[in-house]
């Protein structure tokens, strides 16, 4: 969906202008906030963005990273919901954002967007839904094992490649170095193996399938 939409930002498709805008985000500017409506979908198209709660101490917890040609707003555009988290800039970013109006209006002209629209949606759906499936597993060990049982099944190989212990740690519920101690742990055990800061080898099949 994604590249589909920068392709007609290409081609300066009238619609798409009429409806749309780039915004250039410095680094650690707030681009949208739990205090105001989602009323457009937004597509990254330099930089990266960071999705974030404060606790009420105001500690910072970052929930997701949002990198180039990633999207979002596309589940919540016709909800009349406020944005659940903040979204500030992680660094200067460029993100394209084009209005409800104008995803009804490509809905309406372009079968083939509503489709990648859809699928995409659909995807996040199945995301979410495996991660609520980790995070009611208490052991943060355990969760580490479902966590790259899911990599192995998408992935369909014994070497997993993931982003970041961070990114790991974000989408289990914890933080980094609770996952680092846990995967050390694994890897002492003989349960994978460490090839690089973002592979391991699976070395128990049986453990993930």
């Amino acid at each position: 969906m994604n590249k589909f939409i920068i392709e007609k930002i290409a081609s300066f498709d009238e619609d798409i202008n009429k409806y749309s805008k780039i915004l250039n985000i410095k680094k650690n500017e707030i681009l949208h906030s739990p205090h105001e409506k989602l009323q457009q979908m937004s597509i990254v198209l330099e930089g990266l963005l960071k999705v974030v709660k404060f606790t009420s101490e105001g500690n910072e917890q970052v929930l997701k990273y949002i990198k180039k040609s990633e999207s979002f707003g596309e589940g919540l555009i016709f909800s009349e919901e406020n944005y659940p988290s903040f979204i500030i800039a992680e660094q200067d970013s460029k993100v394209f954002e084009i209005s409800s109006k104008g995803v009804l209006n490509l809905f309406k002209k372009n079968e083939d967007f509503l489709v990648l629209y859809l699928n995409e949606i659909s995807r996040k759906l199945m995301n979410l839904s495996n991660i609520i499936d980790i995070l009611i597993i208490k052991s943060i060990k355990e969760r580490i094992i479902k966590y790259f049982s899911l990599l192995y099944k998408q992935q369909k190989t014994e070497i997993i490649y993931f982003k970041s212990k961070q990114k790991i740690a974000s989408d289990i519920g914890s933080v980094r170095e609770v996952v680092s101690k846990k995967i050390k742990e694994l890897i002492n055990e003989g349960v994978i193996e460490e090839i690089d800061k973002n592979h391991i080898k699976l070395l128990n099949l049986k453990l993930f399938e």
